[in-house]
């Protein structure tokens, strides 16, 4: 039997310790984890990593892969060109199993505990920061951002894939019956855990449409280049740079 983290639904009470549950539920649920995200979006994951990091890693780049978890997409920058990717996850079981794909496919690939919103990274060290199914599980969002532009290089680059919340359309009551309906039954099915994939919903409903996340990313500094919508508009990828020094802030695209 598994020692579950408190239930998913008091998660997001005030006070609730958010970052503590996360941890433990990842590090719960690590030996599944790539297979549910391949049954959940039927096989596109790696395929929407491998374009994240097309869409921003240039040859030689050193990048740091925020909430690494497997290694999937510190393997799909170092497919792309990247000369160094450092993966840090808050969930120690899900960097074991990146630490042994990596054996099998590049040493270029280092992992270790780290937390977004604290890098231990310098200032100005990376030329790449990104993320994929991680910004929504952070508590204090901003910090988490302020943190990715102190580590960019002026010129550097940021992808993040997120499912964010839908704006009002003919795709979100289908979305959300997915989400709230489907995908808790799969988890627990797949996963064996029991609140897991109740939390996921929860987390994309407390999140924020693309629309709002490209002011967030705008308004702290960042210049938003591509916003991209996958898989129905259930999925978004957004592409931003580090102006350079000296360039004007940028406003909304």
């Amino acid at each position: 039997m598994t020692n579950e983290p408190p239930d998913a639904e008091r998660i997001f009470d005030e006070g609730a310790d958010r970052a503590a549950y996360v941890r433990a539920m990842f590090g719960e649920i690590s030996g599944r984890y790539d297979l549910m995200n391949r049954v959940m979006t039927v096989g596109q994951d790696l395929h929407w990593r491998r374009r994240a990091a097309r869409a921003v890693v240039h040859a030689g780049d050193t990048v740091a892969d925020l909430g690494s978890g497997t290694g999937d997409l510190a393997f799909a920058c170092l497919e792309a060109g990247a000369a160094r990717v450092v993966g840090l996850d808050v969930a120690g079981p899900m960097l074991v199993r990146a630490r042994a794909k990596g054996r099998a496919i590049s040493p270029h690939a280092g992992f270790g505990l780290g937390d977004a919103t604290c890098l231990p990274l310098p200032d100005g060290s990376v030329d790449v920061w990104c993320s994929a199914f991680m910004v929504r599980n952070v508590p204090d969002l901003d910090r988490a951002l302020r943190e990715a532009l102190r580590v960019l290089r002026p010129g550097g680059r940021l992808a993040v894939l997120e499912i964010p919340r839908m704006d009002s359309g003919f795709l979100r009551p289908f979305a959300r019956f997915h989400f709230q309906q489907i995908v808790p039954r799969l988890g627990r099915l797949i996963s064996g855990h029991r609140s897991a994939y109740t939390y996921l919903p929860l987390s994309v409903d407390h999140f924020l449409t693309p629309r709002e996340f490209t002011a967030h990313l705008v308004g702290l500094g960042f210049e938003v280049t591509e916003v991209r919508m996958l898989m129905f508009g259930t999925v978004a990828m957004h592409i931003a740079r580090k102006p350079l020094l000296g360039e004007p802030r940028s406003r909304m695209p």
